[in-house]
């Protein structure tokens, strides 16, 4: 072959063997073959059957008219083997349409160049990825010939689907960790994101980023400091992380986090690739924790005054006070709580029992102990502590809180001494209405004492009779039995007013209480010409009180009936006592008189202590009697009655137990 003739083919594969063929089938036919021409041929037949690219010729019905060796054993295929079928054997079903239309377009359009990317099937099922550039020319006799040069490209292909994947994964990767990657030229000021970036700032996917329009979704407050990190980072050539606001489309604030690596190009300038994340939702977590932080420590601080932690000795490691406390003790690290308390030594058992408790490291809550605060005063401290332990169950020691409760122990040593000192007086009280009432108890101890010594009497005249009366002495004998026992009920129920004992809570009969009191002050009422009607309701729930306390109440409001009724000659004077069930819980108790009464602006001042409307009398027996009913969980009032006198109530609660 002349060199000039080769250069007419073109440089492609494909050109070289249109040109090879147009050779062949424009030479004119002879009866028998041109030994010059079959010698010409026979180069352009060795590169046809041995050049590294598969050729295909093609008649307009698809029909396979000659492949090359090569292109046959590309597809697992002797020549032979292929010559005769259709191409479409070897490509998938799928693509078939498409070929057909490839091969269409090349026979409308004769002489020219198409090419296209396809997969063909080898003879083993195996995909081989091809690029085909094929054209269409006519033989001698008008025919259409197809010819088809393949390169291989399934290298490419499977390095082009491996990439594509590789984005894929890196894309989903991207969604999931809400993760987008950037590039950006300080020089050009080019920027390129990827997909989740896009969605990040919620900008139209495929948009050119800009820096105005990214400053625009930049937080006003943020912008400064983003445009100082990169200015400094683009000038220095230095990596950034940093971290700021964006303010969406409609109002909503998104954090992100912009973590960027500086080059330099080829050219010297310099470049960034990095990442934004969208962290709204850890700064959200974060704010949460912070708030949960900040509502527990603000409890924490209400309910106590300073924190402590000791490590597995036991001995103070830390402690946290409040900013607004000033008792906490000071020099406390280092020491052990028994160290630290001077009533250590005083209440052996109660630290023998804290330090058990400690030892077999299990919470304590509320122990109570002396201490000093940082000023050297006396305090009282009350503290609660948990175990801590490590990952492994390592003990570390305890965490717990201290509060200064002097002022609460100190108001309790105040009560108690007020109480006792109440007891006292309602003691000296009792013991004064005893005195008062020296008239009446002896009545009612001679009362029965005169009986018994009249039964005796009878009793000895009855054995004195032949035969002698036992049937009536043993009656006799029987009545002396009751009246020596009602006279020592009576003096019993004097011994226990007249005692100086411990209050005594337990269920009482309401009802029993009036009778025992109304029949000590029997003689009194007698003897101011005063009638009593109790008007008590039967089967009421028990109460829960002190017998002696309340006895001492209703001898109270008695005497002043008896007193207010003094006056009083126009109308019969009668003391009316009446016990009732309320039907919410409690049970009412009333004592009425008729007497001068109490006016309306005496009322509120009545139970207040050393207020009296008598001219002998101290003021304080009302105010005692409150006392001791608002001890039962009770009320005591007063109030005029409509008539004349004035009536006081009492109300109790009755006991859970017999109304539940």
């Amino acid at each position: 072959m002349k060199s000039g003739r080769a250069a007419t083919f073109g440089k492609s594969a494909a050109q070289f063997l249109i040109g090879c063929v147009r050779q062949v089938v424009a030479a004119r036919p002879r009866t028998e073959p041109d030994a010059g021409l079959l010698e010409a041929v026979k180069p352009w037949q060795q590169v046809f059957e041995h050049n590294p690219v598969m050729y295909f010729m093609v008649d307009r019905a698809g029909t396979v008219i000659n492949v090359n060796s090569f292109g046959a054993a590309q597809l697992g295929y002797t020549a032979a083997e292929l010559i005769g079928r259709s191409v479409m054997d070897v490509f998938f079903e799928e693509d078939r349409d498409f070929v057909r239309s490839c091969v269409a377009l090349c026979l409308k359009t004769i002489d020219q160049s198409h090419t296209w990317e396809i997969r063909k099937v080898r003879k083993d099922g195996s995909v081989l990825w091809v690029r085909e550039n094929a054209k269409a020319m006519l033989r001698a006799d008008g025919e259409p010939l197809v010819l088809v040069a393949c390169e291989n490209i399934t290298e490419r292909k499977e390095a082009e689907n491996a990439l594509r994947q590789s984005e894929a994964y890196l894309a989903q990767a991207q969604e999931l960790s809400h993760t987008g990657s950037f590039g950006w030229s300080a020089a050009t000021g080019e920027i390129t994101w990827s997909k989740e970036t896009y969605r990040i700032f919620q900008f139209e996917e495929g948009t050119k980023p800009k820096i105005p329009r990214m400053l625009e979704r930049i937080h006003p407050e943020d912008r400064p400091a983003v445009l100082q990190t990169t200015g400094r980072a683009a000038r220095e050539c230095k990596d950034y992380d940093h971290e700021y606001r964006l303010v969406m489309g409609d109002g909503s604030i998104k954090y992100v986090r912009a973590v960027a690596r500086a080059a330099r190009d080829a050219s010297g300038q310099v470049e960034f690739v990095g990442s934004v994340s969208d962290i709204t939702a850890t700064k959200e977590a974060e704010r949460r924790l912070r708030d949960s932080e900040q509502r527990f420590r603000d409890y924490a601080e209400t309910a106590s005054d300073w924190f402590w932690e000791t490590g597995p000795d036991h001995r103070v490691t830390q402690i946290s006070e409040h900013s607004d406390t000033i008792t906490a003790p000071a020099g406390l690290i280092g020491l052990t709580r028994w160290d630290i308390a001077p009533d250590a030594a005083l209440e052996p058992e109660k630290w023998q029992e804290h330090r058990a408790a400690l030892d077999a490291h299990v919470p304590f809550r509320d122990l109570v102990y002396r201490s000093k605060d940082r000023n050297g005063q006396p305090i009282y401290v009350r503290t609660s502590g948990k175990p801590l332990f490590g990952a492994d169950g390592t003990f570390l020691g305890y965490r717990g809180v201290c509060t200064d409760v002097t002022a609460a122990i100190r108001a309790d040593q105040a009560e108690a001494a007020l109480r006792k000192a109440q007891a006292e007086l309602a003691h000296v009280t009792r013991v004064t209405t005893l005195g008062e009432l020296t008239a009446s108890i002896a009545h009612e101890i001679n009362q029965p004492l005169a009986a018994v010594i009249a039964n005796a009497d009878a009793c000895l005249g009855w054995l004195q009779r032949s035969p002698p009366d036992l049937k009536a002495a043993r009656r006799s004998v029987e009545w002396i039995i009751e009246d020596g026992t009602r006279a020592s009920d009576v003096i019993r129920r004097v011994r226990a007013l007249a005692k100086r004992t411990e209050v005594e809570m337990a269920p009482l009969d309401v009802n029993g209480v009036v009778r025992e009191a109304v029949a000590l002050v029997q003689r009194e009422m007698a003897s101011h010409a005063v009638s009593i009607r109790m008007e008590l309701s039967s089967a009421l729930p028990k109460i829960v009180g002190d017998r002696i306390q309340l006895q001492q109440v209703l001898i109270n409001l008695i005497m002043n009936g008896i007193e207010a009724m003094e006056g009083v000659n126009d109308r019969p004077r009668e003391l009316a006592i009446r016990s009732a069930a309320s039907g919410d819980g409690a049970m009412l108790l009333s004592v009425s008189d008729c007497g001068v009464g109490v006016c309306e602006q005496s009322i509120d001042r009545l139970f207040t202590p050393f207020f009296t409307t008598k001219s002998s009398g101290m003021g304080m027996g009302l105010s005692i009697c409150r006392s001791i009913i608002e001890a039962h969980g009770g009320r005591l009032s007063a109030a005029p009655n409509q008539g004349r006198g004035a009536t006081f109530q009492i109300t109790l609660p009755l006991d859970r137990e017999e109304t539940s």
